[in-house]
């Protein structure tokens, strides 16, 4: 059974922005309709002292990215958007963004990473790392330690941020310190239980979009995802603590079981939630959904534990 706020809120959503299949139509159009409604639930979020709007210097050419700092805050954290790696941006999840840089009390770092079918993988992946080593540059303005930065994102933005992690690792350079990955994409796998079960449409996100939307981000074939794009397959030992959350009525469900397997064989300290209930993109229901605000609090908490 869905949650019944999180019911009532895409109900209200359907009535100012009508559902649509975004895998047919052009994809400007379904990138504007999708963003369209997502920023229905950003009325009334929360306020943070200070939010700033500005530009990093990225591979090619300059990352738009906006800095949440709360007062007092004692930490940083780098986060990702979800949107199927087509979609979305720091406008989008802004209430999303708000309402965990309070939870965990850091100075939240959102950007706008290159989108795909226009940059497929691995140009997102590059605009993350180039927001992580400018977070790694600049710490110190920050007014936090190097021991004190995490990284954080929903769906297509939990995958980067494990491949991040990964890359980071593997590049000898400083990654994460705790990491907070909720409902994520981790590799183009549509057999699992949860697909089965989830996928069909009564949830929202279906199997076949997400089949389209990992053809967008990796360029079509589905069967030999370039490394890093699937972070799922990769080697996972000596990364920071994680935390992991999953929707009960999500197709992607099965992709965070397996994750957090595959970090328990890796001796990665890892914590699961399960929110009974919920979708695919609940988190970002924050004004009207009591279990998403929930669910920030509870990976706010872990990540201020761990930072």
């Amino acid at each position: 059974m869905i949650d019944p706020e999180i019911a009532a809120a895409r109900a209200r959503q359907a009535q100012v922005a009508a559902p649509f299949d975004i895998t047919k139509l052009p994809i400007a159009e379904g990138r504007a309709r999708s963003d369209a409604m997502a920023m229905f639930f950003n009325d009334g979020s929360p306020e943070v002292e200070q939010v700033e709007t500005f530009s990093i210097a990225g591979q090619a050419g300059p990352i738009r990215a906006r800095l949440y700092r709360p007062k007092g805050a004692a930490r940083a954290l780098l986060y990702l958007h979800g949107g199927g790696w087509v979609t979305c941006n720091i406008d989008t999840h802004d209430s999303v963004m708000r309402r965990l840089a309070l939870a965990a009390d850091a100075v939240l770092l959102g950007i706008d990473f290159r989108l795909a079918p226009e940059h497929p993988f691995p140009a997102p992946l590059d605009d993350v790392i180039a927001g992580w080593r400018w977070f790694v540059a600049n710490v110190r303005a920050l007014g936090v330690s190097a021991t004190q930065l995490g990284v954080a994102g929903d769906s297509a933005g939990a995958n980067l941020a494990l491949a991040l992690s990964i890359a980071e690792r593997d590049a000898g350079r400083a990654i994460p310190n705790a990491a907070a990955l909720i409902y994520g994409a981790y590799a183009p796998r549509f057999t699992t239980p949860s697909y089965a079960a989830k996928g069909d449409g009564r949830y929202g996100l279906t199997t076949e979009r997400m089949r389209w939307y990992w053809r967008q981000f990796i360029g079509g074939d589905l069967l030999h995802a370039p490394s890093l794009a699937a972070p799922l397959n990769e080697d996972l030992r000596n990364l920071a603590p994680h935390y992991l959350a999953l929707a009960e009525h999500d197709p992607l469900a099965d992709d965070t079981r397996a994750l957090a397997a595959r970090f328990a064989g890796a001796g990665v300290e890892c914590a699961l939630d399960e929110w009974l209930g919920a979708v695919h993109g609940f988190l970002q229901m924050g004004r009207d959904v009591a279990l998403a605000r929930k669910a920030i609090a509870k990976a706010g908490d872990f990540l201020k534990r761990r930072l």
